[in-house]
């Protein structure tokens, strides 16, 4: 093992096997089977084509564990992935062996909790978790809307008392101006972070959903509330003599809020970013994090989404220092530090964005250097002689151990660094942490050379770009009989072909089909950001596990979100309509967003492609992607005006085909006045499963088929085909599987300057694709990923083959899922052939058919609840749905016999059975 690399212990290894039959191995595996071999150098390796080389020691835990805890010699780890069981995990300090755990199951009642404690029922858990005096553990319930308070007994955790929280009013003038919750009936506190008092009398917790802070009397259980500012995430308390302060970081307010601990009095606001409010349009900066310096009154404060830290006096109300956390000069945002530690001297941050904790020196603000870490590192503490560090992701999708998948069935890693070796390590540390992430001044600047040879080219030939983006396929589930793909493809795991995707497979044969392209999200929450933004933002990565799981956060990925899908509205008054006869209503009434999630929050810190185009007065037009908005809900005027509002957004009853004609008749309307770059969202390959009442999956995918080979001859029949490049992806790869890698997908490049029918193996992924079109229109990049980023190369021909191309129709009926159809699901399909939503408009050229089915009321179907079938839920229903029941068992035979071949979970090759939710 190379001197200072990571010792990988694997005895928690269950990616891949479903929790909801492992409810015992969580508690026991834990405590019985955790002495195993140690790999050497466990090197990780990402979508993007960073690595992970984590140091020390580590041990794989529970999928995303988001914070950590120092008790005694222990260390505790919380996990609160996207599953149906998070966990607290009690790991040794010197060896980080298990002493014990705590499984928290979403369902059930709290009275069929196992003797012990070991598994609660009806228990959720979010990112808190401390320690207070003998060793008593405090953790946030977060959907429960309580707080757990837990003492280790021998081999366990056992439930002392909870202390219930009740949901608080907040003003309407504070961000997000309304509820943005799910579920229970009444509004959450929903508990997201607490911080014991010395003496363990009071207990602080945070209300997420509440904007409000809670002091709980731990002897008497008697609450006081206070209001926290906008979407609380941590607290905090310092001081030193008799008076202690509480600080609170603001997650949605750029600010720090300080109270007095005993009167619960607010003392005043420290801002740490710019000034917010209703009619901004600048991203957050994401006060995250809390460190506080020992025996004083600063607290250092992590933000997020702006890569500063920044240290607080909460007695003078002042800002004392401010960091900047770049990994070189002038780096755009993207270190996205998110967990703080102070020990002595030094600062650790966690740096989720490039896996890495930095090390400060806390006087002067000297970066002493990078520690490598995992994948997504979300917490960091310093505890007795060691520093421990929580990487949600773990490594990833490497190939030197057991592949990693989506969602839960990518485990996290945890490290112990002994301080010791930090002075003989670190200077070795750092280089190894700056290599990893292509951050070396002889790689970037590499780097810098071959894209300006590329972009060169492309400046010289290329004036237009097309992102066609599709929903949720794996490489091998539409291009598995792919001939030409050769051992890049797997027929065996191919679940679409050339019936369904003769448009898909005939552009293969005549352009260029990315063999090697793999997507840099999970999911659909941060696969939109990414196609978007080269980025998610923290705020989607720490709350996407909750709401894919059913834990009571509205969804808010960048997108707004009907606050109230489960309602059942009245006939002929759509869930969410608010405008004209218009499929994109919620672009209505910008200035307010109703009854709307309040997507601000959510935003990278360099907004998204949008802007970006907009600001450097680059034409394009938005069909069916987000934009951004100000905190108040409206986009500005500069965006507004490049989105195509009557293009129909996310509606399983509208085909694709039909949005298809909305691009064709907009473009011939600016054929005078053509976009530079258009953005075209076509989600139905996503299908709708086996669902009655909805078309099958072999209709859906053969009609997004359909429509991509539709918009392809549009555009190739038009002037500007000659110097165009068409680019077609999907958001993410979560709906199949595949035989390389869980998160490789499928690309295509079309262009007259494409070299005909070229495989691209060289190992690209959706940044990549970002980069490309960016130089393509001459705009800089929005974050550290594609600032990184390859244009893409060595796929360009010297001379252009401008022949157009001709669409291949649809060789599959639009036949609908066996099952019975409601009369009001008729009028759905019958409004989404012509491209629109049951509207006020549709509804009154429809009177006579809308009186009939008000005589015979039937539950109202919500478009968006399709977005929740999981990731292999959607695999097994498409596939039996296409194949029938003996494919299926037949396929599920073979991923299995790989999976043992390989000596890697079935997670490796398809998303687990507790998978995220499936967007």
């Amino acid at each position: 093992m190379a001197k200072g690399r990571c010792s990988l212990d694997k005895s928690f290894w269950l990616a891949g096997v479903s929790l909801g039959v492992l409810l015992a191995a969580l508690a026991i595996q834990w405590q019985s089977k955790h002495v195993k071999a140690a790999q050497a150098d466990p090197i990780g390796l990402l979508p993007s084509g960073r690595r992970v080389t984590p140091v020390g020691r580590c041990v794989v835990a529970p999928n995303f564990v988001i914070n950590l805890c120092p008790s005694g010699n222990s260390v505790l780890a919380l996990a609160a992935g996207a599953a149906s069981a998070q966990s607290v995990i009690v790991l040794s300090g010197d060896r980080l062996a298990p002493q014990g755990s705590l499984v928290c199951m979403r369902s059930g009642h709290w009275t069929d909790r196992f003797d012990g404690s070991h598994i609660l029922t009806s228990q959720s858990l979010f990112q808190g978790i401390a320690s207070g005096p003998g060793d008593t553990i405090y953790a946030a319930g977060g959907y429960s809307n309580n707080v757990l308070v837990l003492k280790r007994t021998d081999r366990s955790l056992k439930l002392l008392q909870q202390f219930l929280l009740r949901g608080q009013g907040f003003p309407a003038s504070q961000y997000p101006y309304q509820y943005q919750g799910f579920g229970k009936g009444h509004p959450l506190f929903y508990p997201d972070a607490v911080a014991p008092s010395a003496s363990g009398l009071h207990l602080f917790a945070t209300g997420l959903l509440a904007n409000s802070l809670a002091r709980i009397n731990t002897r008497t259980g008697h609450v006081v509330y206070a209001n926290a500012g906008a979407v609380p995430y941590s607290v905090a308390i310092a001081g030193v003599g008799g008076h202690r302060y509480v600080v609170v970081s603001d997650w949605g307010a750029d600010e720090v809020r300080v109270f007095d601990a005993a009167t619960m009095k607010k003392l005043g606001i420290v801002r740490v970013g710019p000034p917010t409010g209703p009619q901004n349009h600048l991203p957050g900066v994401h006060p995250t994090a809390l460190g506080v310096v020992p025996g004083s009154s600063k607290v250092w404060v992590a933000c997020s989404n702006n890569d500063r830290l920044v240290l607080v006096n909460a007695a003078s109300l002042r800002i004392v220092r401010s960091i900047r956390d770049e990994p070189y000069w002038h780096a755009p945002a993207g270190t996205y530090p998110d967990g703080l530690a102070v020990w002595h001297a030094m600062l650790f941050a966690a740096n989720a964005g490039n896996d890495d904790v930095a090390v400060f020196n806390r006087h002067t603000g000297k970066l002493l250097g990078l520690i490598p870490t995992g994948w997504y590192p979300t917490a960091v503490c310093a505890h007795g002689d060691a520093v421990y560090i929580a990487s949600a992701k773990g490594l990833g999708s490497g190939p030197n151990l057991r592949g990693q998948w989506v969602g839960n069935s990518m485990q996290s890693l945890v490290q112990r660094v002994d301080l010791k070796d930090l002075a003989a390590h670190l200077p070795q540390w750092t280089r190894q942490a700056l290599a990893d992430n292509h951050f070396l001044a002889r790689q970037r600047h590499q780097l810098l050379q071959a894209n300006a040879a590329a972009t060169t080219f492309l400046r010289k030939h290329i004036q237009y770009a097309v992102l066609i983006l599709r929903e949720n396929k794996t490489f091998d589930e539409d291009f598995g009989a792919y001939a030409r793909a050769g051992a890049w493809a797997d027929p065996h795991l191919d679940l679409y072909n050339q019936r369904e995707l003769p448009n898909l497979y005939a552009l293969a044969d005549r352009y260029a089909l990315m063999v090697n392209y793999k997507v840099d999200g999970e999911v659909t929450a941060q696969g939109h950001q990414w196609t978007t933004a080269a980025s998610d933002s923290d705020y989607v990565q720490r709350t996407w596990p909750m709401y894919y799981s059913g834990r009571g956060l509205a969804p808010n990925p960048g997108w707004t979100q009907n606050l109230g899908p489960a309602t059942a509205p009245p006939l002929g008054r759509p869930v969410g309509f608010n405008g004209e006869d218009n499929p994109k209503s919620d672009y209505e009434d910008l200035s307010k967003l109703g009854h709307w999630s309040n997507p601000w929050i959510s935003y990278p810190d360099g907004l998204f492609l949008f802007d970006n185009l907009a600001a450097h007065h680059v034409p394009f037009l938005d069909f069916g992607e987000f934009a951004s908005r100000d905190q108040a809900g409206d986009i500005s005027p500069a965006v507004k005006k490049s989105l195509v509002f009557s293009f129909p957004g996310w509606n399983r009853y509208i085909p694709d085909t039909a949005r298809a004609r909305y691009v064709r008749e907009e473009l011939t309307s600016r054929k005078d006045d053509f976009p530079r770059f258009c953005y075209i969202w076509l989600p139905d390959d996503h299908t709708a499963g086996r669902a009655s009442g909805f078309y099958t999956p072999d209709a859906y995918v053969s009609n997004n088929d359909a429509a991509t080979g539709e918009i392809v001859q549009y555009l190739t029949h038009t002037p500007q085909w000659k110097h165009m490049a068409i680019f077609i992806t999907e958001d993410d790869a979560q709906s199949g599987a595949d035989h390389l890698d869980a998160h490789r997908s499928l690309a295509l490049v079309l262009s007259p300057w494409i070299k005909p029918g070229h495989l691209v193996k060289q190992s690209y992924s959706q940044v990549d694709l970002l980069r490309t079109i960016e130089a393509i229109c001459n705009i800089p990049s929005m974050s550290q990923w594609d600032d990184n980023a390859r244009v893409l190369a060595g796929i360009w021909a010297d001379e252009p083959h401008n022949a157009p191309y001709q669409a291949i129709p649809m060789q599959v009926p639009m036949t609908l899922n066996a099952g019975p159809v409601t009369a009001l699901q008729k009028l759905r399909l019958a409004a989404g052939q012509d491209g629109h939503w049951l509207s006020p408009a549709w509804v009154k050229a429809h009177a006579q058919q809308i009186r009939q089915i008000e005589k015979h009321p039937v539950e109202w179907y919500s478009p968006t609840s399709l977005l929740k079938v999981p990731g292999p839920e959607q695999m097994r229903q498409e596939w039996i749905a296409s194949k029938g029941r003996a494919s299926w068992r037949h396929v599920q035979q073979y991923i299995q016999a790989m999976a043992q071949r390989r000596h890697v979970p079935i997670s490796a090759i398809v998303a687990s059975d507790d998978d995220d939710g499936g967007e």
